[in-house]
């Protein structure tokens, strides 16, 4: 009789037991989250270049006196610069390196502008999942905060 009586208390203990773990409350879970700020990107527009018109005077060994007469005729200062025929294919060769250099300074810039608005479009994406992962969270804890227990609703006092 005694281990009925004491198998009786522990089956009662247990049944308790799995009643009351099944009717308490999971503890909220608190989700804090904050907007990822998006970085701004600051480029300075970029300056036009207006290039001054260059005039060119071929001289040669024949047209030397003319072209000094017409210096003199015009009112300006004779100064001659010549180039050797070397020394224009190195300003050529020279120029068209500064015009590489700057249509890959243009491409850099597109890379990053199109990087810019990518980033920026992926963190509102994920600004927008997180808001409404924080809505479904908040739905999910109001719903739980308004079930009953299964004590309360077996408790005939109440």
């Amino acid at each position: 009789m005694e281990k009925r009586s004491i198998m009786n208390v522990l089956g009662s203990g247990l049944v308790l037991l799995l009643l009351t773990s099944c009717a308490s409350v999971p503890p909220s879970i608190t989700v804090s989250t904050k907007p990822i700020e998006k970085p701004s990107l600051i480029v300075p527009p970029v300056d036009t270049v207006t290039m001054k018109e260059v005039k060119w005077i071929i001289v040669t060994e024949d047209n030397l006196e003319e072209v000094i007469a017409d210096l003199k005729a015009s009112g300006q200062p004779l100064a001659i610069f010549g180039l050797s025929g070397q020394g224009y294919e190195n300003l050529s060769t020279n120029f068209s390196a500064i015009r590489a250099l700057v249509q890959q300074q243009q491409t850099i810039i597109a890379a990053y502008k199109q990087y810019y608005e990518k980033s920026s479009e992926a963190l509102d994406s994920a600004n927008k999942r997180i808001e409404s992962t924080q809505d479904e969270i908040n739905e999910q804890q109001q719903k739980n905060n308004n079930s009953e227990s299964v004590l309360d609703k077996l408790n005939p006092f109440k």
